[in-house]
């Protein structure tokens, strides 16, 4: 029982994190082809860096 819990619990953790960074990379991508160019360099808005 407590295994089972334990798995719950992993992935109540796991799958929110995965799931975000699918959605993040959907986005990039549609940004990317939107702009028509990789945008990996760009300026990043939070740091003002290249």
């Amino acid at each position: 029982m407590t295994a089972l819990i334990s798995i719950g619990i992993l992935l109540l953790t796991v799958l929110p994190m995965a799931w975000y960074y699918a959605a993040l990379g959907k986005r990039i991508s549609a940004e990317e082809k939107k702009a028509g160019r990789d945008l990996t360099n760009e300026i990043n808005p939070f740091t003002g860096g290249r």
